[in-house]
């Protein structure tokens, strides 16, 4: 039987047998009107969007709108009611996305390259060096932090800064990598501290 010239009692049958899971009932809408549902999906579907969205997206979408379609949900009179159906289904996942699109949050068109202008020219990006004014609080906050340690552990502490590695501060000031481990713990306790 082809879905196409099927009255609706036998729509409606199909329509029955996909509720009750028959996968053949599906293949025949399917086979029948998959073209009908891309040719809607592809009529709506703005240019724009065609970069993010596929039109198997949508149609598969559908598809899957039908299989959770509940029995008695929709009576068809005739197949050209069921192919009706399926197209306005269709149009309304499409124009679903473009309504969450549209907003200027998600408006593909106003999306652009990182770190370029609308007129293609490179922007300087920020670095992630220290600005001045974090420098000196940090300047602030050693000089504090300083302060408080004996004058040998401050010196250990200078090495580290300095971008020595544990181990070769302790050669430099002829203690354990121990003692070096226990003098940053202490610093560590000063600084959460004053925090």
């Amino acid at each position: 039987m082809s879905v196409v010239n099927a009255t609706e009692t036998e729509v409606g049958r199909l329509i029955e047998q996909l509720h009750a899971g028959d996968p053949d009932a599906l293949s025949r809408l399917y086979a029948e009107y998959g073209g009908v549902v891309r040719a809607a999906v592809r009529r709506r579907l703005p240019d724009s969007l065609r970069q993010e969205y596929d039109s198997l997206d949508f149609t598969q979408d559908v598809w899957a709108s039908i299989c959770r379609m509940g029995p008695g949900q929709h009576r068809f009179a005739t197949a050209d009611e069921l192919g009706g159906f399926l197209a306005r289904v269709a149009y309304n996942k499409v124009i679903d996305v473009c309504r969450r699109k549209g907003t200027n949050r998600a408006d593909v068109t106003r999306e652009q390259p990182f770190g370029r202008t609308e007129t293609g020219a490179d922007v300087p990006l920020p670095g992630r060096e220290a600005t001045p004014s974090q420098w000196a609080i940090a300047d602030e906050r050693w000089a504090a932090i300083a302060a408080a340690l004996p004058p040998a552990h401050a010196a250990v502490i200078a090495r580290l800064r300095e971008g020595y590695t544990q181990e070769e501060v302790a050669a430099m000031a002829g203690v354990s990598d121990r003692t070096v481990r226990r003098i940053v713990d202490r610093v560590r306790e000063l600084c959460e501290d004053r925090s």
